[in-house]
This record gives C-alpha cells, sequence and structure tokens, in this order.
C-alpha cells in the first residue's frame, strides 16, 4: 500500500496521508480564520489566536479521521489480521489488512468500531461544547461544536449501506452470514452502493437546480457520489476476477515450464545454449544431484552480470524468492500469494518437479475466456512488477494490490 507522504508508524502500524487531505485541511483552516476573525462574534480573538484556533481545528478533524482507522486497524489485529497500513485522504481514510477475515462476525466487528469511533469522537466534542457554557470562551465553544458536527456528520454518512463506505460493509457481513457468500455479498453491497452513490449525484446536482445552492456546494455531493460509485463499481469487478479464479486451478491456467538448466554448467555455456535470444524470460536451474529438482532461476540480465566461466548455481537466485504452487491449488490462493511474495512469476510444483509456469499472460488469457462467457469486462489482477522475469525487490517499488476489500474507510 503506497501513496502520499509517510508520516511515522503508530502500534507499528505505517501512517500515510495523501496531499487531498492536506487541500481539505488548509481549506477548513482558511475558512475558520476567517469565522473566528469576526470581532462581532469573537471580540476576544486577536487575529493570530484566530488563526492558532483554526489550525488546531483542522488538526483535530485530520486526528478523527486517523483515530477512526486505528480503530479498525486495532479491530484487525484482534481477530489475528495483520494490518498492513493506513491511508488518510480527502474523503477519509484507508486501512489497509493483509487478508480479509475468515468469518460474517470478523466482517462485522472490524467494521463497526470504525464509525462508533468516530460517534463517540462526535459526542465528546458536543460534551465539552456544553460544558464549555460557563467555563470556556464562545470562541473554544464554537470549535468543540464544530468537531462535534463533523464527527457526528461523519457517522452517520459512514453507515450509509453501500460499498465502500463501512455501511457497506456492515451490510456485506449480514448478506454474508444470510447466504453463506462472501461474493454475493460483496454484489449485493457493490450494487446497493452504486445506487447510494447515484442519488447523492443526483441530489447534489438538485440543490443547484432547484435550490439556487452555489455551484461549488453542489459540486461536492457530485464529488463524493462520483467517488462511491468508482468504489463501488470497483468491489464489482473485484466479484467477477474472484468467481474467475476461484473456479480455476493452477493447473487449468499454466503455460509449459522452459527449458531447465543445469545448475553445474558454466554461465557462458548456459547463455549459448539457453538464454541467448530470450532477455525477456527466467529459466528454472536444476541440480541433477538433487533428483532434478529446481533449485533456483536465472536470466539473461543475471548471467550478463556474472563471469563467464562461474557456474550457473552461482550466479542464480533461489526458490524462495518467487512464488510456488501446487497444480490443484485455486488461482485465488495463487494470487494472494504473489501479492504477498512481490512474485511476477508462478512455479507450479508436482512432487519436486516444475511442470508449468504462470505469468500475466496466463492470467490474461483465463480472464478473457470467462469475460466471453458472462460478457463481462473484469481485467486481470496485475502482477507486480520487478526487472524483467524477476520479483521485485525490497529495494524497489512495487505495485500494490488495489485497496478495496481491504479495510474499512472513513
Amino acid at each position: 500500500m503506497r501513496g502520499g507522504w509517510r508520516i511515522g508508524r503508530i502500534g507499528g502500524v505505517e501512517v500515510r496521508i495523501e496531499s487531498s487531505l492536506l487541500f481539505l485541511a488548509g481549506l477548513i483552516t482558511y475558512d475558520l480564520w476567517l469565522f473566528f476573525s469576526d470581532d462581532r462574534q469573537f471580540p476576544e480573538l486577536r487575529s493570530p489566536m484566530a488563526l492558532v484556533l483554526a489550525l488546531l481545528t483542522a488538526l483535530l478533524f485530520v486526528g478523527s479521521i486517523l483515530a477512526h482507522e486505528l480503530a479498525h486497524a486495532a479491530a484487525f489485529r484482534a481477530r489475528g489480521i495483520e494490518v498492513r497500513g493506513i491511508t488518510l485522504y480527502m474523503f477519509g481514510g484507508l486501512t489497509a489488512a493483509k487478508s480479509e477475515a475468515r468469518r460474517p462476525w470478523d466482517e462485522f466487528l472490524v467494521t463497526v468500531v470504525g464509525p462508533l469511533t468516530t460517534a463517540a469522537l462526535g459526542f465528546i466534542f458536543l460534551g465539552l461544547h456544553v460544558l464549555g457554557m460557563t467555563t470556556m470562551s464562545r470562541a473554544w465553544r464554537a470549535m468543540f461544536g464544530y468537531l462535534a458536527l463533523l464527527n457526528l456528520a461523519m457517522a452517520l454518512f459512514n453507515v450509509i449501506p453501500g460499498f465502500p463506505l463501512d455501511g457497506g460493509r456492515l451490510l456485506l457481513s449480514l448478506v454474508w452470514r444470510i447466504t453463506g457468500s462472501r461474493i454475493r455479498a460483496i454484489r449485493v453491497a457493490a450494487r446497493v452502493g452504486q445506487g447510494m452513490a447515484l442519488l447523492i449525484v443526483v441530489g447534489g446536482l438538485a440543490a443547484v437546480v432547484a435550490r439556487g445552492e452555489p455551484f461549488g456546494l453542489g459540486l461536492w455531493p457530485v464529488l463524493v457520489g462520483a467517488m462511491l460509485y468508482q468504489g463501488a463499481s470497483a468491489a464489482l469487478a473485484d466479484a467477477d476476477r474472484r468467481t474467475t479464479l476461484g473456479s480455476a486451478t493452477a493447473a487449468d491456467v499454466m503455460s509449459p515450464p522452459p527449458p531447465s538448466v543445469p545448475a553445474d554448467i558454466t554461465v557462458g555455456l548456459a547463455t549459448e545454449r539457453f538464454l541467448a535470444g530470450h532477455e525477456g524470460e527466467v529459466f528454472p536451474v536444476v541440480d541433477d544431484r538433487d533428483g532434478g529438482g529446481v533449485i533456483g532461476f536465472i536470466s539473461a540480465r543475471m548471467a550478463s552480470a556474472a563471469p563467464p566461466d562461474r557456474p550457473v548455481r552461482e550466479a542464480m537466485i533461489g526458490t524462495e524468492a518467487v512464488a510456488t504452487a501446487g497444480p490443484g491449488e485455486t488461482m485465488t490462493e495463487v494470487v494472494e500469494r504473489v501479492r504477498d511474495r512481490g512474485a511476477q512469476m508462478v512455479l507450479v510444483v508436482d512432487d519436486g518437479r516444475l511442470v508449468g509456469v504462470i505469468e500475466q499472460e496466463d492470467l490474461a488469457r483465463l480472464f478473457r475466456g470467462a469475460n466471453r462467457r458472462r460478457g463481462g469486462s473484469a481485467p486481470p489482477p496485475p502482477l507486480p512488477r520487478g526487472p524483467v522475469g524477476l520479483p521485485a525487490r525490497p529495494d524497489q517499488p512495487q505495485e500494490q494490490r488495489p485497496a478495496q476489500d481491504e479495510g474499512g474507510k472513513a
């Protein structure tokens, strides 16, 4: 999960913030600075203090979004699910988990804590606003009232029953519990999410046309609705991918393996016999002394970086650097392993012997066939990209899997 700037780690969870949220925080700061600078409403404030109060309000707003996502992260961990990180952006936040909830009840728990946390913050700020009537200045009470309104509004909006909002995930957990099918539940929640998004867009446009709202105010619901529709549509495409992957095994998808390179021949001989003219491919390295089992991999690029008289076994990379699968494993399991390992190809191994390979083109072929059968257009999940034919290494950027269905949105 990448994007935005890394601002640190909280409880071992990496937190990143996107420029869109900084832009929104800046707008809030500017608007509140003008509000608090009104001498008629807040005669006790001087201009510098008005700016400080506006900045504090914006920071507490961002902190409220972060608290929402930290609640999701804590719930994921409590259910035994590793958290990849948290990203904050204009429309809320995203807590990305390494795997999904295993049961409907787990899905419900990791989801519901987010809106509950936001609502709790709203009531805390509301309580401070009320209690401050006799002990605080009008400006401080206004700040707490503003934060209470923001948090309570976010909590209510967030439980709208449609993907990708938390309310959509709560609906997903309910449908999943009733039907026993997570895929069917995703489809229902995504369809409802699309409908809700269209209603929000229509409502924003209607406010501009019928009530004479400023175009900027009407544009905001349109942007929010468009974002929600895009997220719901992505969830539907993800459900199509899951259906396709779940119905196929590695044996159904794999291509025949390339020729095997003996581990004890020299790099120069391997280049001459196997690697020359195949710069974009990776070749398995086998050890005849170990029954012909695969012990590593070599490519033309790797060979060019090694002396020609060096044995292949000293120039190859080991099998731990790539993903492997059995021929009977479902493609859902295979793709998840590929994403976790950051591998660019999958080796299908049966009883210690290489029987096939799976690369991006093999996945594309699987999805082209599935799309023709159902008239859809779901693209295959991308494999991470490293140097040609090699897994992406830790010091090289990787394409991360899409965020949908990985955590809660604020």
